[in-house]
This record gives structure tokens, C-alpha cells and sequence, in this order.
């Protein structure tokens, strides 16, 4: 990368070399269809001056370095475009999954629930969890947070099996959601699982799951900078509230 071959001779630089690069990463996409004339212009200086800058670099001229540069753009334009379409198709997926899938198992376990206990496993995950109770409070529907109780064996022993626990995991491998699922389990306490589609131990253990597609995709050209959309939980949140509405007017017709 570019970046790169600046930092090897970055010593070797004058302040109007770096006055120069400045200028190119400021404006990478201009700069791959400027000419050598246009690029001297706007920085002040002589072609000369853009030449031996290039040369610094190891390119042989201005046009290996442009060229160079047109690559390096056109593949984290490539990987930006990548990750765009599979948020989408992610997005896409759950969203016909959703549509197709009858929601009436989990909607008796809501209406019929002694007490609605909701938790996540995440930062994100625990704003969904505030963003599922507002919404249900609007239909008189009131669910617990479990951020607001402090969990340990008291907890457990006044849990009953009347009582419905939401859990919300992005990766279904969440080490204390699995423990919690296991404890509630084995006290015969349903709970309904917002996870990843994929084989983990949440997709065992939870009486009814509700899934979603989610995969990491590059942020930036460096592969190890990994980004997870997590938008689609508030979607389902949203849906699962318009599917629970739908269903008790149709109970009760």
C-alpha cells in the first residue's frame, strides 16, 4: 500500500513532499484521474517536484504511481461495495425469514406468561432489550429487564415455570447467556431466543428461537478490522411486537 511506502521513506521526505501526499490522500479519487499538471497546480509546486516525489516512493514516474494508486482505491472500493451487499442480503434473508415464519408458539408464550424477564448478552444487545420493553409497555405488556436485578441463585429459585425469559444473543455463543439458558432449563422456565442462525447450544436449549442472518464483513482494506451489523435486532423487536398485536386480535375475534 501507499501508506506504506511512505512510512519506509518517510524521513527522506521535505516538507513538500508530505505537503504533496497530503494533498493525495485528501483526494485519492481526484488525484487517479488528475494529470501530472493538474496534481502540480494544486499543490504549488513543478512537475519536476511531483516526479522526484514519485520516484521517492519507487515508482519509476508520476504514471506508476497514479496507477498504484488507482488500484489501491479500486480494491477498498471493491471491499466497501462487498460489505455492502451482504449486510443487505443479510438483512433481506431475516427479513423473508421473519415473513415466513409462524410466530403463534411465541406469541402464547408471551400472552400467556406469568412474568416476561428479558436479557442480552451486549452493549447493543441490552439496547434492544430497553427497546423491547418500551415497546410491549405500550401494549400493556409489561417485561423485566434483567439489568436491573442483580442474577444469582435467589434469582433462580423464585423463577417460576409460569414465567417466559427473552434472551438476546448476536453470536448464539454468548458464554452467560448459554449458562443462563442451561439454569433455566433445567427449572422447566421457557425462554425465547433472538440469535444468529447457526448450530450453537442456544438453538438446543431455548423453547422457541427466533433467527436472524449476521455475518462480519471488512470495514476497511485491512481484513482484520471487521465490522457486525447489528441494526437488524431492532427490526426484529419491531416485528415481533406487530406479529404479537396481530395475533391477540385475532384471539380474541
Amino acid at each position: 500500500m501507499l501508506e506504506e511506502k511512505i512510512n519506509e521513506v518517510f524521513d527522506e521526505l521535505s516538507e513538500t513532499d508530505h505537503s504533496i501526499w497530503a494533498y493525495v490522500l485528501k483526494n485519492k479519487n481526484a488525484v487517479r484521474t488528475m494529470t501530472i499538471n493538474d496534481v502540480a497546480n494544486a499543490c504549488s509546486v513543478s512537475r519536476t517536484t511531483i516526479m522526484r516525489f514519485s520516484q521517492k516512493l519507487g515508482f519509476s514516474g508520476f504514471s506508476e504511481f497514479k496507477y498504484a494508486l488507482k488500484q489501491e482505491t479500486d480494491s477498498v472500493s471493491s471491499i466497501f461495495s462487498q460489505s455492502e451487499d451482504i449486510i443487505l442480503e443479510n438483512h433481506t434473508f431475516t427479513i423473508n425469514n421473519l415473513k415466513q415464519k409462524d410466530f403463534s408458539a411465541i406469541c402464547e408464550l408471551i400472552s400467556t406468561a406469568g412474568r416476561i424477564f428479558i436479557y442480552g448478552s451486549g452493549d447493543i444487545q441490552k439496547l434492544v432489550c430497553n427497546y423491547i420493553k418500551m415497546l410491549f409497555l405500550h401494549s400493556g405488556v409489561l417485561v423485566y429487564n434483567f439489568d436491573a436485578i442483580y442474577i444469582n441463585e435467589e434469582f433462580y429459585n423464585l423463577i417460576t415455570e409460569d414465567d417466559v425469559v427473552i434472551l438476546i444473543t448476536l453470536s448464539g455463543d454468548s458464554e452467560s447467556i448459554e449458562k443462563i439458558a442451561k439454569k433455566l432449563k433445567n427449572r422447566n422456565v421457557k425462554t425465547i431466543a433472538i440469535t444468529k442462525l447457526k448450530n450453537s447450544p442456544m438453538t438446543k436449549l431455548s423453547t422457541e428461537n427466533i433467527y436472524i442472518y449476521n455475518s462480519k464483513v471488512p470495514l476497511t482494506a485491512d481484513p482484520n478490522n471487521l465490522f457486525e451489523s447489528t441494526s437488524i435486532l431492532f427490526f426484529v423487536a419491531e416485528f415481533l411486537l406487530l406479529k404479537y398485536n396481530q395475533w391477540q386480535q385475532n384471539a380474541f375475534i
